[in-house]
């Protein structure tokens, strides 16, 4: 009896190890997302996942990158990665890649305790680099860099 109870811990503590979800430090950004998924379905917290992730040495940039990728907002994922102890840097940057607006990323960045000049340095370092800032056109207005025009078509060799 004793050996058959034994079996039966060892196979639940097996089940359980492999049904929970894992991070490691080499994961894609498809298997991040599919890990993030399976663990906000099993009813963790994005602060929860993000503290194991970065504990199993996920960068913190892909681990935002990819918590967005699966529609969590960006204020809750800038929160709980730097909340985690996730580099503020890689994360705001990141966030900003992902398409998170300017505004978002900086009130999320300030209530996750990140100092308010590191927060307008980084966002004005980002804006100067981005290449869709605003530029001025022939006239003295401004434009989208990188905003193509209209048409289509392709060439082809006959």
């Amino acid at each position: 009896m004793k050996k058959f109870l034994s079996a039966i811990l060892v196979s639940a503590a097996f089940f359980a190890t492999t049904a929970s979800a894992q991070f490691n430090a080499s994961q894609s950004s498809a298997q991040l997302q599919v890990e993030i998924t399976a663990q906000v379905a099993a009813g963790k917290s994005l602060a929860d996942i993000a503290k194991a992730a970065l504990a199993a040495g996920v960068d913190a940039g892909s681990l935002t990158s990819a918590m967005l990728a699966t529609g969590a907002s960006g204020r809750a994922v800038i929160g709980a990665v730097i909340g985690a102890g996730g580099n503020a840097t890689s994360v705001i940057n990141a966030a900003l890649d992902a398409g998170v607006p300017t505004a978002v990323v900086r009130s999320a960045a300030l209530a996750a305790g990140v100092a308010p000049n590191m927060v307008n340095t980084l966002l004005a370092s980002a804006e100067s680099t981005s290449p869709f800032k605003s530029t001025p056109g022939p006239t003295g207005t401004t434009g989208t860099a990188g905003s193509g025009g209209a048409g289509g078509g392709s060439a082809s060799i006959r």
